[in-house]
Parts: C-alpha cells; structure tokens; sequence
C-alpha cells in the first residue's frame, strides 16, 4: 500500500527518544504488543509515561510476552498500569491446555500511537540496548522504522489480531485515523505460528534478486531450504552478503551459526561479524528496491512458532536509506574467509559483478556501480578472519556439550525421562481438556430441541 512516510530509526539512541516523544503526546489511545519489557531504567520511564497517558484519560492497551517479560511479571511491574486502568494481556501464559503451544511466543515490537503513528523494529523495552558506558559496553546496534500513513490500520489490525486471539475485543473507537502521509509503499507482514508467511515472501525475493541480497539477523540458524536459496544466489551471479553478531547474547547460537559458514563461502557468500557488543537488528535488502524490517530472525522458532511483525518497503524511496545503513555496518564489521586466496575470489567476483550492471539499464548500472565503489575492498580495509579456527572452536564446543550429555543420560537417565514424561502427561492432560472443551462448545450451540435423533413430531 502506498500514501506512507516511513522514518529510519537506528539504535536506541534514535528509537527510544521517538517512543517517549510519540507516548508522551498521546491524546486518544496506546497499544504496545511488545517481547520484553524490563525492570530496569527505560522500562520504568516506558512505564511512568504511561501512567501520566492514564491519568489523562488516555486509553492503554498492552500486549507483554509472558515468557519474555517474566521477572517482570514475577514482581509484579504491571500492576500499577493494570490498577490505572490500562487493558493488559499476558500472552501465551503456562495453562493446562496450552500443552506443547507454550513453545509459541510474541515476538513483536510495535507501538500504536491515536491510529495516526506507529513503530516496528527489533529493539524491546529494556535499558540492556542503551549499552553500558560505565563498563565499556556498546549500545546494541539495531534498526527500527516510525511510519505514518495507511499501514498504520495494518499494524492496528496485527495487535487487534492478538488481542482477539486470546478472546478479548478492541473497542470501536479504538482505530486508525486515514491520512495521506507519503508516496513509499509498504506492506506489514504479521506472521503467527499457522502460517510462514515471512519465510515464503523472503524466499521469493531472493529468489528473483538479480543485483543484490544484503542480510542482517541476530540469530542466524536457517532451514536447509533457506540456505540453499542463498547459495543459489550467489552462483547465478548476485552479490549475497549476511551480517551476524560475533559475539552473542545468545552465546550457543553464535556457536551454532558459524558451523554453517563454510558452506555458504564455498558457494560465494560474503559472510560478516559485527565488531560491536551485539548486532540485534533482522533486515534484509534485494536489489536497492526491496526491503524487510523487523522482529524475524532467520531460524525456526520466528518461522514456525512465534507471532512476529515485519514491515516490507517497496521502491527506491525508502530503501537507500537502509543500504547506506547496512554498507556502513560491514566497514564496522570483520569478513570471515576460507583461506588468503578467498578474498582476491572475491575481489575477482566483484570485478565480474561490476561489468555485469554497466550492460544494464544506465541507472540502475550507476547506482549499483555506487553501491560496490562505496563498498570496494572492504576486506582489504577492514580486518579479515578466516573460518577455520572459529569453525573448529564451534564443532569442539557443540561435541563437549553433546559429550557431558551423553554422559548425564549414562549415569543419570532420570534427568532425561523425568522432563520427558512431565512433558508427555501435560501433553496428554492438555489434549483431554482441549477435546472437552470442543465438546462443551459444540453443545452450547446445539440447538434446544436437537436430541441428537430426528424429529418425529407430528402437526
């Protein structure tokens, strides 16, 4: 949909001080759908800020991750929003008849704003993305986008789709506002764990990339399928660079993540690690006209089982923008190799891609000319580090966990059949109470004279 202005959003220095700002002047109605909200200093302004809407008869509608938000739920955070008058709803809490559904999660981040502004990104609402000065930790580096214009009804209807999900209904007046904001075209993919809708679109797009995939993701664990994608890619010829953390919050992840590099630089896969304390964004951009922005990370718990929020750009407009992002962040990063020779592969490869674009459209060829120039021996600037060691070192780490396992399972098997048969007794237990309560249904809305035998009443 078009008539949307978007405005690119980097880090919590850029995003934060747009959600207090945009909460602040609230005058209608709040909705937050949101994975985590800390107990910490920014979770307590985000707090604060609502409670002053509240006084002012603004209307709160909060949607936390349970598992996410837990401490805060534990001690209680909410309480004081709850006892204000806000709607609040904790998502996918533990329950009989959740059985192995528990797994799913809410992994959004988006604030609606009286219908007219709203944002979606990857940052939640914790102090730990401002960083730590005082102990020389880094902001985390992380995108978001501010949009106002007709996808503001789309993201509503994402939160409306929630907050229905767990039987609740939004009030009427709680809706968009129309406007014609912009000229840039957007779509707002809202995926749940019944469909994968985000690992299908971004597949096509791949898929039909003639110039350029450039990816970022914090957790970077893909499906077979995905990866092969990828290779696919780079062997016809597109230039495919994927951003990770080096080093991650989620440490075994990192560990996981670097046993499949080989793979994709054998096919031609320029493969980076972000120099910083954590890169947590998840965008990826195909060919300087298609982008995607917010909370999937490439594995199988965003595809599969979590509901997530991303927001696609469509067309030049709002997509250079996050290129010149992106290039910036690889002169911050260190590319990984497979040997000394790797790089002037690449170099050559550049070269290849270079002439490729000068025999396409004069435009396009200028603008992709920019984007290599801007780029061009970023290996040779930057520092280089080759796959072998950190390859090794991730293979040694999964086999000594996978040793102590084995180990633990030998000598002490309860700890595997305890957990396993708790698991398959809640799974049975929820099932019994998910088949009765279909039947209590289905026998409330039978009708009062339907015995269940035919009618041989006679008139």
């Amino acid at each position: 949909m078009r008539d949307n202005r978007v405005r690119y959003l980097k880090d919590s220095r850029e995003n934060y001080p747009a959600w207090q700002d945009a909460l602040a002047d609230a005058s209608h109605f709040i909705c937050i759908e949101m994975y985590i909200i800390s107990m910490d200093d920014f979770g307590r302004k985000i707090r604060d800020i609502l409670l002053n809407r509240l006084a002012a008869g603004v209307e709160v509608y909060l949607i936390y991750d349970w598992f996410g938000c837990l401490p805060a739920w534990a001690c209680r955070f909410f309480a004081p929003l709850q006892h204000a008058g806000a709607q609040l709803l904790a998502y996918n809490k533990p329950s009989l008849t959740n059985g192995v559904g528990l797994l799913s999660r809410n992994h959004r981040k988006s604030i609606i704003v009286d219908g007219r502004v709203a944002f979606v990104s990857g940052l939640c609402m914790s102090s730990r993305w401002e960083g730590n000065a005082a102990r020389g930790i880094a902001p985390w580096r992380d995108s978001g986008l501010m949009i106002e214009g007709a996808a503001v009804a789309e993201i509503l209807a994402a939160f409306a789709d929630t907050w229905n999900a767990a039987g609740r209904t939004l009030p009427e007046n709680i809706r968009s506002l129309p406007s014609a904001a912009g000229e840039v075209s957007l779509r707002v993919i809202a995926t749940t764990p019944h469909n994968n809708n985000m690992m299908r679109l971004d597949l096509t797009a791949i898929s039909a990339a003639r110039e350029t995939v450039w990816i970022t993701d914090a957790y970077f664990m893909p499906s077979r399928m995905y990866t092969q994608a990828l290779i696919n890619a780079a062997q016809d010829g597109v230039d495919v660079r994927i951003l990770v953390p080096r080093t991650s919050d989620i440490r075994w992840i990192g560990t996981v993540s670097r046993t499949q590099y080989r793979t994709l630089l054998e096919a031609g896969v320029r493969v980076f690690e972000w120099n910083g304390s954590m890169i947590h964004a998840k965008t990826s951009i195909v060919d300087g006209i298609w982008a995607r922005v917010g909370s999937t990370n490439l594995n199988v718990s965003s595809w599969f089982a979590n509901r997530e929020l991303d927001i696609v750009i469509e067309g030049d407009a709002g997509v250079n923008e996050l290129e010149k992002h992106f290039l910036w962040d690889l002169s911050q990063s260190t590319e990984v190799v497979l040997d000394a020779n790797h790089a002037a592969r690449l170099k050559e490869k550049r070269q290849l891609l270079r002439n490729k674009s000068s025999n396409r459209h004069t435009q396009a060829a200028a603008r992709q000319i920019a984007y290599l120039t801007s780029a061009i021996d970023t290996v040779l600037r930057g520092e280089i580090a080759g796959v072998d060691k950190p390859e090794m070192w991730s293979y040694l780490s999964i086999f000594v966990v996978a040793a102590m396992l084995a180990l633990l399972v030998f000598f002490v098997p309860a700890v595997v059949v305890f957990p396993v048969t708790v698991l398959l007794v809640i799974g049975a237990v929820a099932s019994a109470l998910h088949a009765l309560q279909l039947y209590t249904r289905a026998r409330r809305k039978r009708p009062a004279n339907d015995s269940g035998h035919p009618n041989t009443d006679v008139h």
